[in-house]
């Protein structure tokens, strides 16, 4: 089918389901109800006396499965950089990930990885099911969202308590990585999965003899090599179109190494400082790419000593960072043309130490008090990918950029769909997400700090509301529809 078929097809889907339950619904409840009832008659109890064969650990290698073209839209692959995602990409996710990668520091290129996974066979069985879940009527495949699913996470939960970590080496299963794949995963349901396990990627410690040194210049064509490994063999390879980078890397880690690695004599800060810009082409590599739009959390008052990667202003990158209205529901617009004024007004501190942040975005929940929240908070999935609910995290612009991420590709979608764009231009779907008509105050001049952050940002409009319209394809295509 070609591009413009598939754009068609999808928002002739997105507007049939709009107005109804989405037609899955009914196949996903009697899926439920049947497996947990099968687990209730079979009396699995894996913390039990005499646990039941499907307790039996299962060692599940990412070898075992395979990506399927089928379940996902090639116009969606997502670069995800970050660490312990191996229960997504080896079971629960499976099919949508094209491939997880791993930092060689011998040749400083980006590989094939194998993780593998210790879960009971009744994990292994439930995760794989509803990972390759067909339509029972057409025999197509299907995205079952955690929301339908909280039955067959109560009855799991309970059969197999043990499998919120691994059977052998202990660690649980949620991290932060599988918090930053969970939200992307759920959220864009025909999104497809590139995956760096940056827990691999640890080069001022893997190459101690050049941070010991202070050798920049032996560091940068490390760095240099990665790159271009990570230019060839991941972004080009894979067809990469958006990077979800829910980290960074400043000065602080530079002398967190020189420490690690019992260097000898002292490190200043002009050599931490040279050191940290050794990695400049590795950011380059993921910002400056064609056709390729890069997400990353942002960072607070960043500066040009210690966050020196963090202030350039790449062409293909949106720095993100959450803020909080609280229990307020606001009246932004939906690419935050307007309504913002009164936000900054009333919730200022939220935007203090914004000269390199892009774009902020409503979580909608208390700072302290979790349940404190608007009509439309951030919601967040459990490991699993079987129950949904309003975030309880602390605001980590961690878990902002995978917000952003899942906007932008709703956004991306309207375009494909409106203007029947063809191939993908990150430079126009940036000037969409961040317009830059915000140099007026309206009625809020007097406000403290409001014409300098106007200013900072040259019109941009960077206080945005995603969640209150609910932008991500989960919600576009009908799936939580009431």
């Amino acid at each position: 089918m070609g591009k413009l078929s598939i754009a068609l097809s999808v928002v002739a889907s997105a507007v049939a389901m709009s107005a109804q339950a989405h037609p899955l619904k009914a196949a996903s409840d009697q899926y439920v109800e049947d497996t947990v009832a099968w687990i209730q008659s079979e009396n699995i109890q894996c913390a039990g006396e005499a646990p039941h064969a499907m307790c039996e650990t299962s060692i599940v290698k990412f070898s075992d499965g395979a990506f399927d073209q089928n379940r996902t839209d090639p116009r969606q692959t997502i670069l995800v950089l970050d660490s312990a995602m191996d229960l997504h990409t080896v079971l629960r996710y499976r099919s949508r990930i094209k491939a997880h990668l791993e930092f060689d520091p011998q040749t400083n290129t980006f590989v094939e990885g194998d993780p593998e996974v210790a879960i009971s066979k009744l994990g292994q069985k439930l995760l794989t099911e509803l990972d390759t879940f067909k339509d029972p009527e057409s025999q197509a495949p299907a995205f079952l969202p955690s929301a339908w699913l909280r039955n067959l996470a109560v009855a799991y939960g309970s059969a197999a308590p043990s499998d919120t970590q691994d059977h052998i080496t202990q660690e649980p299963h949620f991290s932060h990585g599988s918090k930053v794949l969970g939200y992307l995963t759920q959220h864009n349901p025909n999104a497809e999965f590139v995956v760096i396990d940056t827990a691999t990627f640890l080069p001022y410690l893997q190459h101690k003899e050049a941070v010991c040194n202070k050798d920049s210049q032996t560091f940068k064509s490390y760095m240099q090599t990665a790159a271009d490994s990570l230019t060839q063999d991941v972004i080009e390879q894979y067809g990469v179109e958006y990077i979800n980078f829910s980290g960074g890397y400043n000065r602080y880690h530079v002398k967190q190494a020189w420490q690690r690695n019992e260097c000898s004599g002292y490190l200043s800060n002009y050599a931490a400082g040279n050191m940290l810009l050794a990695m400049k082409p590795y950011y380059d590599a993921m910002f400056e790419a064609p056709g390729v739009l890069g997400f990353q959390a942002a960072v607070i008052n960043a500066d040009s000593r210690d966050d020196a990667l963090d202030v350039i202003k790449y062409p293909n990158r949106i720095r993100v960072q959450p803020y909080t209205s609280e229990n307020v529901d606001t009246d932004i617009s939906p690419t935050g043309e307007s309504g913002w004024q009164i936000v900054f007004k009333d919730f200022s501190n939220e935007f203090s130490g914004h000269d390199h942040i892009d774009m902020y975005v409503n979580f909608g929940y208390g700072r302290t008090n979790f349940f404190n929240q608007n009509s439309t908070p951030k919601m967040t999935s459990d490991v699993f990918g079987m129950q949904y609910a309003a975030d309880w995290a602390l605001l980590s612009s961690s878990w902002s950029t995978p917000v952003a991420v899942s906007y932008a590709i709703n956004e991306q979608a309207k375009l494909y769909n409106e203007t029947f764009q063809v191939g993908f231009a990150p430079e126009l779907l940036k000037d969409k997400l961040l317009p830059t008509t915000c140099n007026d105050a309206g009625n809020y001049w007097g406000v403290h700090g409001i014409l300098e952050f106007m200013w900072r940002a040259e019109g941009m409009c960077r206080i945005q509301d995603p969640l209150k319209y609910r932008a991500d394809q989960l919600n576009t295509l009908g799936y939580l529809s009431l």
